[in-house]
């Protein structure tokens, strides 16, 4: 890939080809030219997969159900590469004003779910009354009322300036309640059959699932954007090995988390292409380092563990050294997030200061 980095977001609009702005913000949707899909592509995923991430209403804030979310759902607004937040999806016009006490969407006209019902402003305030994910609190207590204005535009009035809300409703990442899911669809299969059978109006509509292993997706002629590929699979192999052998034989087209063991492996098959995908920290944790009596509760000790870790040498081992060593685990995709220096490495210094609360040949720690 030379230098250019992926996110995980990026690989699966691939498949779909679905700013911060100073306030008020005024967002309008652009044209886009005809596509017809083909061809297939199926993605090894590295973990099981939660029925849970099917299903907007149940986000639990974290970035995983973005994956899936992409795929067979859509929003509002959403992150779009280095568009964060306002890049219009469902909305083709989007005001937020000035004084951060109201918001307004216009959906684009036309608007279907999968299963051919009208997507309308009822459904959108349905979805955002009974969200229930991550924030949902903060998004309940703060707004004062919710108007249909006409068959294709609702606004949203808040008790005080909501900052956050474009945010919030934009980031599919952290909170759910911007995927809009069909109102009259979700009441009548309730939470369980949602997940068993979602429909949404995402690029891709559900055709099989084996719950937790595979699911299998096929291009929504309606969608309102290019969708380039005609048949999608994701297909849970938890096994490092298994997925590697699953891209060799042809049984996958892309996979995540390659093993450092395994990188000299997909390195060395010329049919293989090893992208790096910026995507996560790892980061160091002392768990219980508040109890006085944990060794870790001693500043310099946990100092000494930093200083004596080679993340370079990780970065080496694990990702061939395409990953990015920085000092902050917040990742700079973001919203505010800072770049830090990178930790030091310094053995010396380690001892040095492992020796000061008198622990000179370290010490051994029950986990």
């Amino acid at each position: 890939m030379g230098s250019t980095l992926l996110t995980r977001r990026t690989l699966l609009q691939s498949a779909a080809l679905t700013a911060a702005l100073p306030l008020p913000f005024v967002r309008r949707a652009q044209a886009q030219a005809a596509v017809v899909p083909k061809g297939s592509m199926t993605l090894g995923w590295h973990s099981n997969i939660a029925s849970r991430w099917l299903d907007p209403q149940q986000h639990d804030g974290t970035a995983t159900p973005d994956n899936f979310l992409f795929a067979n759902q859509d929003a509002l607004i959403k992150n779009l590469y280095d568009n964060k937040y306002t890049h219009l999806a469902l909305a083709e016009k989007f005001d937020f004003a000035e004084d951060g006490k109201s918001a307004t969407f216009q959906l684009r006209a036309g608007l279907k779910f999968h299963d051919g019902s009208p997507i309308t402003p009822e459904d959108v305030r349905w979805s955002y009354e009974h969200y229930s994910g991550a924030a949902a609190t903060a998004l309940h207590e703060k707004t004062q009322a919710i108007d249909v204005v006409n068959d294709r535009t609702i606004k949203f009035s808040f008790k005080e300036p909501f900052l956050d809300f474009p945010i919030l409703m934009g980031t599919g990442n952290v909170c759910g309640a911007g995927w809009i899911v069909p109102a009259k669809y979700y009441q009548k299969v309730g939470k369980d059959g949602f997940v068993q059978k979602p429909i949404g109006a995402g690029p891709y509509k559900l055709v099989s699932q084996q719950p937790g292993s595979k699911i299998e997706y096929e291009a929504f002629e309606d969608y309102y954007r290019p969708v380039h590929i005609k048949n999608f699979t994701i297909i849970s192999v938890p096994e490092a090995a298994t997925r590697v052998a699953m891209l060799e034989r042809g049984e996958a087209d892309i996979i995540y988390n390659v093993p450092g063991e395994l990188i000299d492996r997909v390195k060395n098959n010329p049919k293989l292409m090893l992208a790096p995908v910026v995507s996560a920290n790892f980061w160091l944790e002392f768990p219980g380092f508040q109890d006085p009596k944990s060794p870790f509760h001693d500043k310099r000790v946990r100092r000494a563990v930093s200083l004596a870790i080679d993340r370079d040498a990780i970065n080496q081992a694990e990702c061939d050294g395409m990953g990015r060593v920085d000092g902050n685990w917040i990742n700079d995709d973001v919203e505010y997030g800072l770049p830090w220096p990178k930790w030091e490495h310094n053995l010396a210094k380690a001892s040095q200061l492992m020796a000061e609360p008198g622990l000179p040949n370290g010490l051994n720690v029950d986990w």
